[in-house]
């Protein structure tokens, strides 16, 4: 799945989903190093890597 970093408070990030349009809550230590708003990523098989 695809989504887009929408936010980032304290500890955690806000991403949107672009099949669903459902934004959810994850830890920044989930998400590669130095991710930022605006940045696009890729969820597959329980990991998030930069596209």
């Amino acid at each position: 799945m695809i989504c887009t970093v929408v936010d980032i408070r304290g500890d955690y990030a806000y991403v949107k989903y672009e099949d669903s349009g459902v934004v959810s809550e994850v830890a920044i230590a989930l998400l590669p190093f130095g991710v930022d708003v605006g940045d696009r990523l890729k969820f597959e098989d329980y990991e998030f890597t930069s596209i």
